[in-house]
């Protein structure tokens, strides 16, 4: 028995190195190796970069949800970036000279198209909000959530609305529709281009123009229009001709035609009146009888002298179309009307509250610097009309119609007109005002209107502010033509307005001239401004147009 436990011992002793060998716990073995990760896979995004004419040699740069990647386009404008371990969405940038253009890439899958054009760099903006630059510099993750099918789907609605008349995109995706120079799609860019510059504008400025009119391309189809060749704000189209001395509503509100390159209006009866160029965006017609002031906005003012003994005004404004809701808010409104026939026109400040249905939700008439007096009834709802622009019906003024404008920076106006004889109204959205900057110089067209409503003589004034103190909100500015001074407190009496108290100054001959006090009210993003008298014992309606 012994014996038998010595041999097992022994083979035990014996069995144990080989047994550990075995399991690579003596020396001499190493482990098995670790499997090989699979690479990441690349996400590839192909286009093709163009303005009409292919962008060759291009940098095109991507940025995405995860990864970045480079690449250059080639003699037809095509590219191929691959992303490694990228995944979606995507800005992407191509760079050649001057030019720098962006466009998106969003959905899912590891393979993508999308073009860089023009017409893509439009759609970023919308879907940035602003310059697409700025999306790219930064693509992080609330950029990123900006980036979304529902997003780029309607930006590119919006951009095709904007579009229309222009280009025509119906059914046409341009971030991902395949195309080569000189196909369908090439002669939409083609089209965009030409169109720039017939109305002497920049992409920028069209892309700028949309981004602050979601929802209302009307500016941005206002602002493509082809424009004369000395006045940029002169531009072909449909235009409101509002006069309120006419008594006829065919002619009181009429559509004209304007041909900006030929420089004729065409009044509603087919009858066509020439312009004569002045220089400076003013035009004559009629021998000098008619004075166009065109305004930066394309609002022209005109005064017109040749069917009556007296000056009779107009105001001339690109026909739009704005939806309801864009007029929602605070206004403020100027009155020149007349209480019965044959009475006076006289001034009075209106606030009024519109919300986005249309409804006068409150109003009131403020007189001069004294409180306002809250209307006793309001106006109906604003209703389309027919024709254009919208109506309502107050009990005290009858049926008003109401022709709004926006500009391509988003500011909304309003004019107003009552029942034929009884005067008009000019209204603006409420925003606050800035001081000018010292230094600054203005150049305007300068008329005003008597209580008769017909027009004084057209005066050309230049001022230059002096003096501007944020602490009392107020400025003062000196006439170019004779040195004399006056001031004006901003947001008096109210938001938007300004209020000049009257005064004396001395002129360059050393003589002391006074002037009137007067409330006045900038158009916001028009370039146009209308003020009142204030004293009991005057009584006029003025308006400046400044030069563009």
């Amino acid at each position: 028995m012994q014996k038998i436990d010595r041999l097992a011992q022994r083979f035990a002793a014996l069995t144990l190195p080989l047994a550990l060998a075995a399991c690579g716990g003596g020396g001499g073995s190493s482990p098995a190796p670790a499997p090989t990760p699979p690479a990441p896979l690349a996400l590839s995004i192909t286009g093709t970069a163009a303005t009409g004419a292919a962008i060759a040699g291009g940098q095109v740069d991507a940025k995405c949800a995860t990864g970045t990647a480079s690449a250059t386009t080639g003699t037809d404008g095509s590219f191929t970036l691959s992303v490694t371990g990228g995944s979606l969405p995507c800005v992407i940038k191509v760079s050649a000279g001057a030019t720098e253009l962006y466009s998106l890439a969003e959905g899912s899958g590891t393979e993508v198209h999308a073009n860089v054009t023009p017409l893509t760099q439009l759609v970023a903006a919308q879907v940035a909000g602003g310059d697409p630059a700025a999306l790219y510099a930064s693509f992080d993750a609330t950029a990123q959530a900006k980036v979304t099918s529902t997003a780029v789907a309607d930006a590119i609605t919006q951009v095709s609305g904007a579009l229309a008349g222009t280009v025509d995109l119906t059914g046409v995706n341009p971030l991902t529709a395949t195309f080569v120079v000189g196909d369908a799609l090439d002669q939409k860019l083609d089209a965009l281009g030409a169109a720039l510059t017939a109305a002497q504008v920049s992409l920028a400025d069209v892309s700028a123009a949309l981004t602050a009119n979601p929802g209302a391309p009307a500016p941005v189809v206002t602002l493509l229009k082809p424009a004369a060749a000395s006045c940029s704000s002169l531009r072909s189209g449909t235009y409101r001709a509002l006069n309120p001395n006419e008594s006829s509503a065919e002619w009181n509100a009429q559509l004209i035609t304007v041909d900006a390159a030929a420089l004729t209006v065409t009044e509603h009866d087919g009858n066509v009146v020439p312009l004569t160029d002045k220089g400076g965006c003013l035009f004559e017609a009629g021998g000098g009888a008619m004075q166009f002031m065109v305004s930066r906005s394309g609002i022209a003012v005109v005064r017109d002298s040749s069917t009556t003994t007296a000056v009779e005004t107009a105001v001339v404004l690109p026909e739009q179309s704005i939806p309801l809701a864009d007029l929602a808010g605070e206004w403020n409104a100027v009155q020149y009307t007349r209480s019965a026939t044959g009475q006076p026109l006289k001034p009075v400040g209106v606030t009024f509250t519109l919300d986005a249905t249309g409804h006068v939700t409150a109003g009131n008439d403020c007189l001069g610097m004294a409180g306002c007096t809250p209307w006793t009834s309001l106006p109906g709802a604003l209703q389309a009309a027919a024709g254009g622009g919208y109506t309502a019906t107050s009990a005290t003024a009858g049926t008003l119609q109401l022709f709004p404008f926006k500009t391509a920076d988003g500011k909304v106006s309003m004019f107003i007109m009552p029942p034929a004889g009884f005067g008009f109204i000019v209204a603006a959205k409420q925003q606050s005002s800035t001081l000018p900057e010292v230094g600054g110089v203005t150049r305007v067209w300068d008329f005003t209107i008597n209580g008769s409503g017909f027009a004084s003589a057209l005066s050309e004034m230049e001022f230059t502010v002096l003096t501007n103190d944020a602490a009392t909100q107020s400025y003062t500015r000196s006439r170019t033509s004779d040195g004399r001074i006056d001031g004006f407190t901003i947001e008096s009496p109210r938001a938007g307005l300004r209020h000049r108290a009257a005064g004396t100054s001395q002129i360059n001959t050393g003589a002391t001239v006074s002037f009137s006090e007067i409330i006045a009210m900038p158009l916001p993003g028009t370039g146009i401004t209308v003020y009142t008298s204030v004293a009991s014992n005057q009584n006029f309606f003025g308006v400046s147009v400044g030069k563009p």
